[in-house]
């Protein structure tokens, strides 16, 4: 059966006229909360892995044991790889003299901050189908992405990412596009990559003119949190950026995929060294890959980017189809990157929510990818660093699937229509959405 975004049928989208969709949206969002409630605090403890096995929270608790003890980020006695506005969430938990406290305070703070991303996918979705069946089904799919992510969720605080393009995907929706703007000005100050979704933005405003406000937006809230260290630690925000461009192949790249895979069959080509706070891969070919990597990087934003401007009209008119556009672009960035620590799929839970909603192969594809990212992490990391068989097969895999998870949402994409014809509005049930109501 095919379930691709332009061929679903309208029947599979039930409703109830009987139920009002401010009902819907609450019955939806208590569903989405308690369900993550019972994930975070009855399942992620109790998994085949320890709940802070290899956990970033001893570092983060170094930092802010520095910071109380008087030391500056980003000064020499404190650099920091990270932007400005991650540091307060590293200072949060308190504790700082106590790091077994630390970490059950960060944990439940970033678990809060789950239920607030998982809230805002729900809003989202409530716009996209106030009176339809897969508003429930994103409400049960988002705790089903955290289950299938794993304790990796609570412990590191990329979850926040995933709070600002929940965020994003809400005022897209919402037609909100300065305030869009603004939010990926805060996740650059928070990670930098969201700011490769500012474009999106622009597409979507139409007419350069209007792009001038939602641009000083963007500046504004990407700029402020530097502020502080631009003249008393430039160095420091230098350090920042030099890091992440200095950094060399991470092991489990989808770029050293064939490598990995060549181990796999028996090539004893690679090996690993420890650089820049993970682990790199040491192997033939891998720094010209490392080097390549901005390029491959640029040409996956490129196409995408491509068949966004192709079906413009279409995506401003059809919101619900602009979270396959911001999946795409979060998919482009970790298909392409040097790098792929396990959390950055936290990144594409607001965004892949709301696509397999209603599409059944990009639920199935992104479920498994999420699910074989905990079967390696952490439980099997330390062999994979062995370069064991079982522990190298499911990172091949994953890398696979995200290869063709980036595929298939980009042919979604390829599908939408490419003028201003909006016939696919027929086959979703939205409407306009105004301030002050959900729609």
């Amino acid at each position: 059966m095919n379930t691709s975004i332009a061929t679903m049928p309208t029947s599979q989208t039930p409703h109830d006229d009987t139920v009002t969709p401010k009902a819907n949206l609450l019955i939806a969002l208590a569903a989405t909360l308690v369900l993550t409630i019972l994930i975070l605090v009855f399942l992620l403890p109790h998994l085949w892995y320890g709940f802070h096995e290899i956990s970033d929270i001893p570092l983060y608790h170094s930092y802010a044991s520095r910071m109380a003890a008087g030391a500056h980020p980003y000064s020499a006695a404190l650099q920091i790889e990270y932007p400005p506005l991650a540091v307060p969430f590293f200072r949060i938990p308190g504790h700082v003299g106590n790091l077994g406290q630390y970490m059950l305070w960060f944990s439940i703070t970033m678990g809060v901050i789950t239920l607030l991303a998982g809230a805002l996918t729900t809003l989202t979705a409530a716009r996209f189908w106030p009176r339809g069946g897969r508003l429930y089904i994103a409400s049960a799919l988002f705790p089903l992405a955290v289950a299938l992510t794993g304790a990796i969720i609570v412990n590191r605080y990329d979850v926040v990412v995933a709070l600002v393009l929940a965020g994003f995907l809400l005022c897209l929706a919402a037609r909100w596009y300065v305030a869009a703007a603004m939010v990926l000005g805060m996740g650059f100050a928070l990670k930098l990559t969201p700011a490769a979704l500012l474009p999106l933005v622009f597409i979507l405003l139409g007419k350069p003119r209007r792009w001038l406000l939602p641009a000083f937006a963007f500046g504004a809230t990407a700029l402020v949190p530097f502020l502080p260290y631009l003249f008393s630690s430039p160095g420091g925000l230098w350090h920042v950026f030099q890091y992440y461009l200095e950094r060399p192949l991470q092991i489990e790249s989808v770029l050293g995929t064939p490598l990995l895979f060549g181990q796999l069959l028996g090539a004893d080509w690679a090996t690993w060294v420890h650089s820049h706070g993970s682990h790199a891969l040491v192997a033939p070919g891998t720094d010209f890959l490392a080097s390549s990597s901005s390029v491959f990087m640029l040409l996956g934003l490129g196409l995408v980017y491509w068949l966004i401007w192709r079906s413009r009209e279409h995506l401003r008119a059809t919101p619900a189809d602009q979270a396959v556009a911001v999946l795409a672009l979060i998919l482009a960035l970790i298909a392409f990157g040097k790098v792929l620590s396990p959390q950055y799929f936290i990144w594409i839970l607001p965004a892949w929510v709301l696509v397999a909603a209603r599409d059944r192969t990009i639920a199935i594809l992104g479920g498994l990818t999420l699910f074989l990212t905990q079967v390696e992490f952490p439980k099997l990391y330390w062999s994979l660093l062995e370069m064991q068989w079982f522990a190298l097969l499911p990172v091949v895999l994953r890398n696979t699937l995200v290869v063709v998870l980036f595929v298939v949402i980009a042919l979604r994409l390829r599908e939408l229509p490419h003028g201003p014809d909006t016939s696919l509005s027929r086959l979703l049930p939205l409407k306009p959405p105004t301030t002050g109501s959900v729609q």
